[in-house]
């Protein structure tokens, strides 16, 4: 049966990191399912291209409803922005297929010089600090997500001074959300044996949304080894600068988990003790937790909405997009169904 997502533009770039993973694989032949890192590399190919983005999850949906035999269970998912699409076999495929082609498309696209050149003299020589400095300054002055790759791996790990370190930190934070798929796909499997602080220093001060996440799953992985306690109790200082308004609740549901280990209680309340978080209430939470907020409210009325649609009351749909589009007039799902109202 022909996929329905046949040749739909995800609209991924050339110098996308998981174009340059895909590359890497191909190249040790391991581009298979059989393979749990290439698994690994679709899913959240998937999560970062087609999850977290609502202009491609309605692109998709216009797609699917346009067929004379819609796939319902698939555009449920799909127009459903809690739901996650890595299970979806449609999705998988034409997704894979997709970056497939796109790495092949992208092969004969040339480096950049500048970029290439400076990455080779920061990766090989950072001892060097003139040399360094100025390969940093270069990879900085150019919005790249592959000059954010370059920095943010340096500032992993503590291979520079610390004026240095600083001056790339700055840089890659400047640069963000470009290095933030590269930072989170290295982070999921916590295979690194340092903690890279600078990470999630870098999380909270860019007001990532699932920071304060991010920072208990490293905590819950890597408690029960004494090698890291000592980064581990640095880290969690972290939470106390988190604008997250569900920072102590986050804490407290981990804490009181019956999974979560007694070394992880231990640093989680030793922090609690001493460290009061920011907390932000009622119209005051800021960005992007504001934002993620209005996006849930806004979709679970345009589900509404679909729901009249798909029952034949197109009238009553009309009303209820109006609405949706009166509060938020880009809002893509919105727009989508009104097209085919």
């Amino acid at each position: 049966m022909k996929n329905p997502l046949d040749n739909f533009d995800y609209r991924v770039q050339c110098d996308d990191f998981f174009v340059y993973e895909l590359g890497r694989l191909v190249e040790e032949d391991r581009a298979s399912f059989d393979d749990e890192e290439f698994r690994r590399l679709v899913d959240a190919g998937i999560h970062e291209h087609v999850e977290r983005r609502l202009d491609i999850r309605a692109e998709i949906a216009a797609r699917l409803r346009k067929l004379r035999s819609m796939p319902v269970r698939v555009l449920q998912f799909v127009e459903d922005i809690e739901a996650p699409l890595r299970d979806v076999p449609t999705i998988i495929q034409s997704y894979t297929d997709y970056l497939i082609r796109t790495l092949e498309q992208c092969a004969d696209e040339k480096p950049d010089e500048k970029i290439e050149a400076a990455a080779d003299l920061l990766l090989e020589s950072p001892e060097d600090g003139s040399a360094a400095e100025r390969a940093i300054e270069t990879l900085g002055s150019i919005q790249s997500a592959i000059s954010a790759r370059v920095l943010a791996h340096v500032i992993s790990e503590p291979i520079l001074e610390e004026d240095l370190e600083v001056k790339a930190y700055t840089y890659v934070r400047a640069m963000w959300p470009l290095p933030r798929p590269y930072i989170f796909y290295s982070l999921k499997p916590h295979a690194h044996e340092d903690i890279p602080f600078r990470w999630f220093q870098l999380l909270i001060d860019c007001r990532e949304a699932s920071a304060v996440d991010r920072i208990l799953e490293e905590v819950l992985a890597h408690a029960k080894h004494p090698d890291y306690r000592e980064d581990l109790l640095a880290l969690v200082e972290l939470l106390a600068e988190a604008r997250d308004p569900q920072t102590e609740e986050k804490i407290l549901k981990v804490f009181n988990s019956e999974e979560t280990s007694r070394a992880a209680c231990e640093i989680l309340e030793g922090f609690l003790k001493r460290k009061q978080t920011k907390t932000q209430k009622g119209t005051n939470i800021a960005d992007p937790w504001a934002s993620l907020e209005r996006l849930y409210k806004a979709n679970k009325k345009y589900l509404a909405a679909a729901r009249l649609f798909e029952s034949g009351d197109k009238a009553a749909a009309n009303r209820k997009l109006d609405e949706l589009l009166r509060e938020q007039p880009d809002y893509p799902f919105a727009l989508m169904l009104k097209a085919l109202t």
